[in-house]
């Protein structure tokens, strides 16, 4: 630019030099006349605007003017968004109004900060649409609308949002971990699937949680066998596996006993042994006790083998000692009331049993081991609180 302007005035001086005495004007105002001739009034602006641009240099005063004036703004603008987000969080409606009033005070209609102060204000499917239709806000939008579709259970319209912010926005680690919660809510396993091994590939899961994750979902997808190999400490894979592998099931069902005990565990361990003489059926419970013989379910598991064997004095000896220590349960109350009319012909002491199994809580097999929430068969999400892989067998 500087350039530019040294050409015209070195073009103007020879011009002047060559027609001085041409295209002459009079200039007139306050009683003065003034002849001057037109290139002159030209080169003499030319160098008046250079001599501005040399003083801006060494001094820095018409920088510091333009700073000072841009930072004043600035921290208006701040000043005001640091209101708007302490009136918005207080939830005054009647400042809330205010202040969508005044906000064009500083911000253009048309720019991003004022379409992401109306979602702020007034938080509605239709203002964050509005900023989904605006590059720099985009996102925002599409977070916006994502906490609607959640709120209302809506994982369809969730799907599609996470799948349009992952098409542009792939390097965003929230996008990616938000899809694979809400393709495992749609119970689509082979996107789950795809999903994890890009958390994977970001590092945003570690060998662990990895390893845990794929295996459930392998198991949801009928690949038992891969389930196990990845994962053989799983209560819920051990359990699948020893099904699909009979031949196995003694030696995982008492590996798993000796850890994780659990009522599934023992039904499949009954169905190995159902077949065999009583006599073969009491050592093998035996030995499936004897892996961890102080806890409750192992107690439990002799009741059960005792009733099935209809060895109804042992039956009730075992009911008494469970009550002793536990709490009655509708399950134990059942058990009774059937150990006294099978066993013992007393019917009105099983009817006795029967009420109180109305009135007394249900055991139901599996837990949550996040919200406690409480379910007859195993999820690979929970129903109540949505934790992935947290419901055991108790």
């Amino acid at each position: 630019m500087i350039k530019f302007i040294f050409i015209l005035i070195s073009i103007f001086t020879v011009g002047f030099f060559i027609v001085k005495d041409t295209w002459m004007v009079t200039l007139q105002g306050f009683g003065y006349e003034l002849k001057a001739s037109v290139l002159i009034l030209i080169v003499g602006a030319f160098l008046l605007f250079y001599l501005i641009h040399l003083l801006k240099k060494p001094f820095g005063w018409w920088g510091r003017c333009q700073n000072w004036f841009a930072k004043r703004k600035q921290d208006q603008k701040e000043a005001f968004l640091l209101l708007a987000l302490k009136t918005v969080l207080d939830k005054n409606s009647e400042s809330v109004k205010q202040l969508l009033k005044q906000k064009n005070k500083f911000f253009d209609r048309k720019s991003d900060e004022n379409y992401i102060l109306e979602a702020l204000f007034n938080p509605t499917p239709h203002t964050f649409e509005q900023l989904i239709h605006r590059e720099n806000t985009e996102l925002a939008g599409i977070k916006g609308l994502l906490d609607y579709a959640q709120e209302d259970g809506n994982w369809t319209e969730a799907g599609r949002l996470l799948q349009k912010a992952a098409e542009k926005y792939e390097k965003e680690p929230w996008v990616w971990d938000s899809l694979w919660t809400v393709q495992i809510l749609q119970n689509d396993w082979y996107e789950a699937l795809n999903t994890l091994e890009r958390l994977k590939a970001q590092g945003q899961v570690d060998k662990a949680e990895y390893a845990k994750r794929k295996s459930l979902l392998l198991l949801k997808l009928g690949r038992v066998a891969e389930a196990y190999k990845l994962n053989p400490d799983n209560q819920a894979i051990i359990l699948a596996y020893a099904r699909s592998e009979p031949q196995k099931a003694d030696k995982l069902i008492r590996h798993l006993w000796s850890k994780e005990p659990c009522m599934d565990a023992f039904n499949i361990y009954w169905q190995t042994i159902a077949t065999e003489k009583p006599s073969k059926q009491t050592k093998a419970i035996d030995k499936l006790v004897r892996e961890n013989p102080k806890h409750r379910l192992s107690l439990w598991v002799l009741i059960e083998t005792a009733i099935k064997q209809e060895s109804w004095g042992p039956a009730k000896g075992y009911l008494s000692d469970y009550l002793a220590m536990y709490p009655l349960t509708t399950q134990i109350a059942h058990l009774m009331a059937e150990v006294e009319r099978q066993g013992w012909h007393h019917l009105e002491e099983a009817q006795k049993w029967e009420l109180k199994a109305l009135e007394a809580p249900s055991e139901k097999g599996w837990i949550c081991s996040s919200c406690g929430h409480r379910t007859d068969t195993w999820e690979i999400v929970c129903p109540a609180c949505n934790a992935f892989g947290e419901v055991i067998g108790k």
